[in-house]
């Protein structure tokens, strides 16, 4: 603190504890310093002298002038005869407890016109974004409505299994398979309608011969010399078992026996899917849905038999969390600075810098559910 601030708050002070208003700009920093702590309680400065005042406050020898006296203060002069500055004392006080009033009156209406102006931000935000939301954001939003109520269904219905786990799991199993191969291939044929082209097709991952011909769940037909955009994305899961096989062609050819499939053999299963040239999507949008469907198909594949119903339990729970937090839903549409989910696979990186690398669609669980509580928390 320099010395004419140390001066000021020396003044006040003194002021504000003995009601002398004494002048301060003459003393040196370490008589200064002496004021500053007021050693001298209130009590026992009524009854001094100016004189021992000063020597006890200031130093030894030491004298300051004191307002409202014309001519030089004499050293018998009882303290409590100089604070004349005690109705000055009150009436700063009193100003200053009528500031801090208005200050607080202040900050209470800053605060309401901050609230105010969120209001208007969020309601400027919907209307801009109802103007703006293209076509595939509404389109996608209406997918995943459509896509979850019947996973919900199968959350709700989920039972573990009684018994041994490799022994045979009965009819309740099959119908989880043929819910999820439903759920899917329905799911598929939307996206396909909104301007996807997808490609699911089953390969016999095994290393004996003769191998099992590949079997495509899905095919989009592509129109000749139609270019799709070279963003999209691509998976393949293993493990597939011979029964989802059969699930599936329940529902894709009704009616229709498939060959005997050695029940040993596993599939992989490669899905590809790409967005079709006309149609806009950013990145963020691209690699949410790309988590979901890889979850969605995860899920098919846990239902199989001699599966734990944990493992499919938690599959169909992340689809459900990765649709609710998709970009296209309200709780991030209308509000743009809410974090992506590939900023969580980065704690290191900003989201600028995280922008740039490389994710990969099967998100683990961990992965979704803190992205889940970072949306809360934002």
């Amino acid at each position: 603190m320099g010395l004419e601030r140390k001066a000021k708050a020396a003044q006040l002070s003194v002021l504000s504890k003995y009601g002398v208003l004494a002048d301060f700009s003459a003393l040196d920093d370490t008589e200064l310093d002496r004021a500053l702590k007021g050693g001298i309680t209130l009590a026992a400065a009524q009854n001094m002298t100016f004189a021992t005042w000063c020597d006890q406050l200031l130093g030894q020898g030491k004298r300051v002038p004191v307002a409202r006296f014309d001519g030089p203060i004499a050293g018998q002069t009882r303290l409590s005869n100089l604070a004349a500055g005690h109705e000055l004392v009150k009436s700063l006080k009193a100003r200053d407890k009528q500031l801090q009033t208005s200050l607080r009156a202040a900050q209470s209406e800053i605060v309401r016109l901050q609230s105010e102006l969120q209001v208007l931000r969020q309601t400027r935000a919907r209307a801009a974004f109802v103007e703006s939301e293209s076509e595939i954001v509404q389109q996608l939003r209406d997918w995943y409505n459509r896509t979850t109520p019947p996973l919900h269904r199968i959350l709700w219905e989920i039972k573990e299994i009684e018994g041994a786990i490799f022994e045979h799991q009965g009819q309740l199993n099959r119908d989880y398979r043929k819910q999820l191969v439903e759920i899917i291939l329905n799911a598929l044929a939307d996206l396909e309608h909104i301007g996807f082209l997808i490609d699911v097709e089953l390969r016999d991952a095994s290393s004996r011969e003769p191998l099992v011909p590949s079997v495509v769940l899905h095919r989009s037909q592509r129109l000749e010399g139609e270019e799709c955009e070279r963003e999209g994305f691509v998976f393949a899961i293993d493990g597939v078992q011979p029964d989802v096989l059969e699930a599936a062609s329940e529902f894709l050819w009704p009616g229709r026996t498939l060959p005997s499939i050695n029940n040993q053999i596993r599939f992989d299963c490669h899905v590809s899917v790409t967005l079709n040239q006309r149609l806009a999507m950013g990145e963020d949008e691209m690699f949410h849905l790309s988590c979901f469907v890889h979850k969605l198909f995860e899920a098919m594949v846990r239902s199989g038999d001699h599966r734990p119903r944990g493992t499919l339990r938690e599959k169909v729970i992340l689809c459900l969390l990765l649709s609710c937090t998709a970009p296209c839903m309200p709780v991030r549409s209308l509000r743009q600075e809410l974090p992506r989910l590939q900023d969580t696979f980065y704690r290191g990186y900003s989201p600028h810098a995280a922008h740039d690398l490389n994710t990969d669609s099967n998100a683990s669980a961990g992965k979704i559910v803190e992205y889940l509580f970072r949306i809360l928390h934002a």
